[in-house]
């Protein structure tokens, strides 16, 4: 009857053991569905990063980007997501790790080989996209309200607005790269990942390449966000001893690698110390 008496007094986050991880349909970062299905990105960390974790369970929640950011923000369960970037607003009502959980290239261009080739950009890795749309006139694909770092969305803000064509949708970029295949855009801006992914699905034949931006920063680090109460200090405090390790595995290096393409690669692997 003591221990009963005990265990009720408890508060409720003492009893709570269980991490609900938020999954959203994005590929390359979690692939629910098809050939490649449980390969993405951030799903593998979450595997990774839950191995390492001890005296939890774990549950996952399918929801889309817009009820992720209401979940985390309840103050009665413990809800975790992965590769968030941080921000004063968002730390508000969210307990991010002082870790980084993934480490990418910047966001790239995709292009038409037979472009580049036009173009005579030759064998070049990078590329200025302000010369490319203010100088060469060419189009730009984006998708509606994303930001691409400040960088790149300073140099879409200033280009003409005839220049940019806008998707809007979870598959905006998949639309995007179809409007590229098709030639009714010049480029298109996105993850590299994300590019290496559709790349895969949808250009057979071989026809498009990614250069990096030179504007952009070369890396961008996303960090695991949680609910922001007591019982998510502690996941988080438990989380950041995770990372601290498994951020220079050879797990870790080989799931950021797995999406980029070939030749972008060894730009990211510098970044990526295996101890």
């Amino acid at each position: 009857m003591r221990i009963l008496l005990l265990v009720l007094l408890l508060p409720t986050y003492c009893l709570a053991e269980v991490i609900n991880w938020i999954v959203v349909d994005y590929p390359p970062y979690y692939i629910l569905k098809g050939e490649y299905m449980g390969q993405g990105r951030d799903e593998q960390v979450i595997d990774l990063v839950s191995k390492n974790l001890v005296g939890y369970k774990f549950k996952r929640h399918v929801m889309p980007a817009s009820r992720a950011v209401k979940a985390l923000g309840r103050s009665d369960q413990v809800f975790c997501m992965a590769s968030l970037y941080r921000n004063q607003e968002r730390e508000q009502f969210i307990r991010f790790t002082e870790q980084y959980s993934t480490l990418g290239l910047s966001p790239a261009i995709a292009m038409r080989k037979s472009l580049v080739d036009k173009l005579e950009l030759g064998n070049s890795t990078d590329v200025s996209l302000r010369y490319l749309i203010l100088n060469r006139g060419l189009t730009v694909g984006t998708t509606l309200n994303r930001s691409y770092s400040k960088e790149i969305d300073a140099i879409l803000k200033s280009s003409p607005s005839e220049q940019l064509s806008t998707r809007a949708g979870r598959d905006s970029l998949e639309s995007l790269t179809y409007m590229l295949l098709k030639g009714r855009v010049d480029i298109i801006l996105g993850y590299p990942s994300e590019h290496a992914y559709l790349s895969k699905l949808m250009d057979a034949n071989n026809e498009l390449t990614q250069l990096s931006v030179q504007e952009a920063k070369a890396v961008a680090t996303g960090y695991i966000g949680c609910s922001k109460n007591p019982q998510g200090d502690i996941v988080i405090k438990a989380i950041d001893e995770a990372l601290a390790k498994l951020n220079h595995s050879k797990q870790f290096t080989t799931i950021m690698l797995r999406w980029l393409p070939q030749h972008m690669a060894p730009t990211l692997k510098p970044y990526l110390k295996e101890y």
